[in-house]
């Protein structure tokens, strides 16, 4: 809601949005260091390793994350227009990006990759929550307009610019208390261990797909045919949470058929 921590001190001012994601960052990559090393008895060398793959990652995702916003951006406006960002987009091609590199560089077996991923998956929840905190103090990623007792009224930042003085929804903050209560469910209930991913892409899709709806930002059009007062429907992030939740379906499905199996072979 406020863009920057003590502005224009000593000529200096520090963005809270970029402040919330470096905490966020920081986080992540402390818990899948720990998580690693206390739950899947990696070194310390074998942590470190990885995280720098992590690090190369979240990198390639920025940009994966701008050209993701950018094409859908430049479909609806009929020409190229960037200079925003999605966190769908930088999910799917920082995943990717890890993927290869787990395979490749650090030449994880299969079994491993699933490990590390699981650990990895958590961390990003962990961050997302603090992004989306740094989100509300930016004004960005808002929800529509409301009258209900949730509705809030920014009075800085692009919220402000498109509804001024009319109180909307906090979407930032629904999100992130969705976060941190996922993040604590994923951490806390050991018989999901072995199925955070899985998890992760069900719970998730399933959350961003209803969060849409409510949401007044812009973020683009592809294939929209239900056209409302704020939004075109399905939104760009409504097509690829379905994806997210198809592939979580699926892999979650082959997931339990393995275990079916490997139960089955022990019994033998």
């Amino acid at each position: 809601m406020y863009p920057y921590l003590l502005p224009d001190v000593f000529g200096l001012s520090i963005p809270l949005y970029d402040l919330m994601i470096g905490i966020g960052v920081i986080s992540m990559l402390v818990f899948i260091a720990q998580r690693l090393e206390k739950r899947n008895g990696l070194t310390r060398k074998q942590s470190n390793k990885i995280l720098l793959l992590l690090v190369c990652s979240l990198v390639f995702a920025l940009f994966s994350s701008f050209v993701f916003d950018g094409i859908f951006h430049s479909i609806k406006e009929g020409k190229l227009s960037f200079g925003t960002i999605s966190f769908l987009g930088g999910l799917i091609g920082g995943v990717g990006c890890l993927l290869v590199l787990l395979k490749y560089v650090y030449k994880a077996e299969k079994s491993m990759i699933k490990q590390i991923m699981d650990a990895v998956i958590v961390g990003v929840v962990l961050a997302h929550g603090f992004g989306r905190i740094g989100c509300f103090l930016a004004g960005c990623c808002y929800g529509i307009p409301t009258d209900s007792f949730l509705g809030v009224v920014f009075p800085y930042g692009h919220a402000h610019e498109a509804f001024p003085d009319t109180a909307i929804f906090p979407t930032q903050l629904f999100e992130a208390a969705f976060l941190f209560i996922l993040f604590i469910v994923l951490t806390k209930i050991k018989r999901i261990r072995g199925l955070e991913l899985e998890l992760y892409l069900i719970c998730y899709s399933v959350w961003r797909i209803m969060i849409e709806f409510i949401r007044g930002d812009d973020r683009g059009v592809i294939l929209g045919f239900i056209v409302t007062e704020y939004n075109v429907f399905p939104t760009p992030s409504q097509y690829l949470s379905l994806l997210m939740l198809i592939g979580g379906i699926y892999l979650l499905i082959r997931r339990k058929k393995q275990s079916k199996n490997e139960t089955a072979q022990n019994t033998d």
